[in-house]
């Protein structure tokens, strides 16, 4: 119980510094975002107001997995918190994220995390992403789907 407050605590803490709001884990990685993010698409952060990243991913195992989604990877870096988030897709220009969410997340500690790779509706490879709640993303590392 103590734990659950702690980390209730954490979260709405780093919520009060966020200036983007907190978007749900959902399937899909949507939300209202600014007026120059087309419908659906994530507005981010790449990494901290100084450019520096809030996070670092090293490595990404397996990197490819079928279109139908389902695949367990470990995730391994630095910065990963209970709260990180996984985006599979590909940043815009315009700072704004399209793409899909991890079907699960589970953190195993600050340097490793496993999730569910989300079905893909085609054959490509995309960039994968943790994320803060707050939008900030780290580097991406690659995903390939495949028929």
């Amino acid at each position: 119980m103590a734990r659950t407050r702690r980390r209730t605590a954490l979260l709405l803490a780093a919520l009060s510094l966020c200036t983007l709001p907190l978007v749900h884990s959902a399937p899909r990685a949507e939300a209202a975002g600014p007026a120059h993010c087309a419908p659906g698409a994530l507005p981010v952060h790449p990494g901290l107001p100084d450019g520096a990243p809030q996070g670092r991913l090293v490595a990404l195992q397996p990197d490819a997995g079928p279109r139908s989604g389902g695949t367990r990877i470990t995730l391994s870096g630095t910065g990963l918190t209970p709260y990180t988030r996984v985006l599979f897709g590909a940043l815009g220009p315009d700072g704004c994220f399209t793409g899909l969410e991890a079907a699960s997340v589970v953190v195993l500690s600050e340097t490793s995390l496993v999730a569910i790779a989300p079905e893909w509706p085609t054959a490509a490879t995309v960039s994968v992403y943790a994320a803060t709640p707050c939008g900030e993303l780290t580097n991406a590392l690659p995903y390939a789907y495949f028929d």
